[in-house]
């Protein structure tokens, strides 16, 4: 299993250096093959931003602020944390003093990056430990090439660029400097987990530990009533997909998959608002104000009809979920007729079958005994690419259980990350705390307010999750692609096998603004650019974006509606109140 990593791991990094520019000619080369690839070629496959990519030397940016003054200080709860954490398993248990030692090292490490922040010192290469597992080594490697070939492409930018005057020149003069500030502001964030992750694996002592951990279990449980909110819901919405089956009517059946998928994509939207990357600590969270209780999507549908259509009162400012059931409901009809194609008549032209379904039954009729039917349609899959975990990822199981329980889905692909990343993305641990909470008895410690009843909802989706996953009709990844700097449109070229996975998906979800900011590299597109245009060919499949806006990088808006969200709300593109449904491909 390790070796297979390793090997992924390796050529991720390589791939990424393919970039690079060339070394100077070699005066006795020697003979290429025509499928040994250039920096043209793989300049091509991993495009620069087209835009002013979004940058902390940015005076008075967002950017800026998050990297000054955001990022310190999320390090330096972090830090507490761990320190604590440490200081209460050795009060636990007879402790050797090496493993004191390590703490203490691994802490000293940790506030050595957090002091380079500050100083906006260089970026110096990740090196792992020795020891350390083939994963780490993957993700440092990966990181770093990303770091060399920004470094690459800023030097040659801001050398073209030298002799010009104004703020322009003072940036990228900064631009020339591999420092926090100098580098775009995705790339330090993400070296920031990367150095974490380092720092932590050094030591055998901090070696298994998550270091946002205490801060995932704190912002859940303050979230809990809210979750129970939402399991209510879910209960409301999957009892009446069971009662509508019950009753035999298609049209039935279809209204009643159609209101649960809907109301599922808004819980799973808002439910991005439970970011604690943008809190210095899970203290700050504010679950009463996530707006997730039970009727959010007939909430939603009744602001709609007082908003205007640049503003609108639902808040969701690109909402292209009618496009979404569409194609939902086109796989749902794939998915009858693979179930019923010996009885389902000529129905089957309205999904989106694979070769042959519409004709399946007049071949049927006509054929002889002993030849073959043409092949059912294929299962229908569908990817979702997690954000955080917590409230989060309760939303997104609510969004998985009803796509399989309306018939849209067979399969579900829970995509998360293999390191603590931007404190509260998934890990695997992170999904079975989250259930083993949901299925106690009582609920989690601060949550008093949630009744008896209430729970009772909880703890019964939390089962269907287990038996979705024993079933195999869920199942998990985490890819290392997901850990790296590097934005979407590079991953055809970086992480080919990531890719092809994703293009046997018949939708993929992403979820989360670091999805987003990734998906369209984070860059200062004018608002009104298309979004599949700020996607840069990747197409591995038809693909939703689900986001409440947290970072300056937007496409798809209508004209001149980022003029009007700016006067409604200054702070709109970074707040959090915003979201948006945004499909392409579809």
């Amino acid at each position: 299993m390790a070796t297979g990593v390793a090997a992924e791991g390796a050529s991720m990094a390589s791939r990424i250096r393919e970039g690079l520019s060339p070394p100077a000619p070699d005066p006795n080369p020697l003979p290429t093959t025509p499928t040994t690839p250039t920096t043209a070629t793989a300049a091509a496959a991993m495009p620069p931003p087209p835009h002013t990519p979004l940058v902390g030397c940015e005076a008075g940016s967002f950017a800026e602020a998050t990297i000054t003054s955001r990022l310190p200080a999320i390090l330096a709860s972090m830090i507490a944390d761990v320190e604590a954490e440490a200081q209460q398993a050795a009060a636990a248990q007879a402790q050797e003093p090496q493993a004191a030692q390590q703490v203490a090292a691994g802490l000293a490490e940790l506030r050595a990056l957090r002091a380079a922040m500050l100083d906006n010192a260089a970026l110096p290469p990740l090196v792992p430990a020795a020891t350390a597992p083939a994963m780490t080594q993957v993700l440092l490697d990966a990181a770093n090439a990303c770091v060399e070939l920004a470094a690459s492409r800023q030097q040659a930018q801001a050398a073209a660029a030298a002799g010009s005057s104004g703020s322009s020149a003072r940036q990228a003069e900064m631009m020339l400097q591999p420092t926090w500030l100098g580098f775009p502001w995705l790339l330090v964030e993400c070296y920031k987990y990367g150095a974490i992750h380092a720092a932590m694996t050094r030591q055998l002592a901090l070696a298994g530990m998550d270091p946002f951990r205490k801060q995932k279990v704190a912002g859940w449980r303050k979230s809990v009533p809210a979750a129970a909110d939402m399991a209510a819901e879910a209960e409301l919405l999957l009892q009446a997909l069971h009662t509508a089956a019950a009753g035999g009517d298609a049209g039935q059946q279809r209204a009643a998959a159609k209101a649960a998928c809907l109301a599922a994509l808004q819980m799973a939207l808002w439910g991005n608002k439970a970011d604690l990357s943008l809190l210095v600590n899970a203290a700050g969270l504010d679950a009463a104000a996530l707006g997730l209780g039970s009727g959010a999507a007939a909430a939603a549908q009744q602001q709609q009809q007082t908003g205007s259509e640049l503003v609108p009162a639902s808040h969701v400012i690109v909402d292209h979920s009618e496009a979404v059931w569409g194609a939902l409901d086109s796989l749902r009809t794939r998915r009858l007729q693979r179930l019923h194609g010996s009885g389902s008549g000529g129905s089957s032209n309205s999904g989106g079958g694979g070769a042959g379904a519409g004709a399946l039954p007049a071949l049927q009729s006509q054929s002889a005994p002993a030849s073959k039917p043409p092949p059912p349609p294929p299962c229908v899959r569908l990817d979702v690419v997690l954000d955080n975990s917590g409230l989060e990822l309760f939303a997104d199981l609510c969004l998985a259980d009803l796509g399989v329980e309306a018939g849209v889905a067979d399969h579900v692909v829970l995509h998360g990350k293999q390191i603590s990343w931007f404190v509260s993305d998934t890990l695997a641990p992170d999904l079975d705390w989250l259930l083993a909470d949901c299925e106690a008895e009582q609920p989690p410690p601060g949550a008093d307010k949630v009744s008896a009843a209430a729970w009772g909802a909880v703890r019964r989706l939390a089962a269907r999750w287990r038996a979705h996953l024993a079933a195999g009709r869920w199942s998990w990844s985490a890819h290392p692609f997901w850990t790296t700097p590097a934005p979407y449109c590079w991953m055809a070229h970086v992480a080919p096998d990531l890719y092809g996975q994703l293009a046997a998906s018949d939708l993929i979800i992403l979820k989360g603004d670091l999805n987003y900011r990734k998906l369209t590299h984070d860059c200062r597109w004018p608002h009104d650019t298309p979004f599949e245009e700020s996607l840069q060919g990747f197409k591995p499949a038809p693909l939703v974006a689900l986001r409440t806006c947290k970072a300056d990088v937007v496409a798809g808006l209508a004209r001149g509606q980022s003029e009007a969200l700016s006067a409604a709300d200054a702070d709109w593109l970074v707040n959090g109140k915003w979201g948006m449904v945004q499909g392409a491909w579809l």
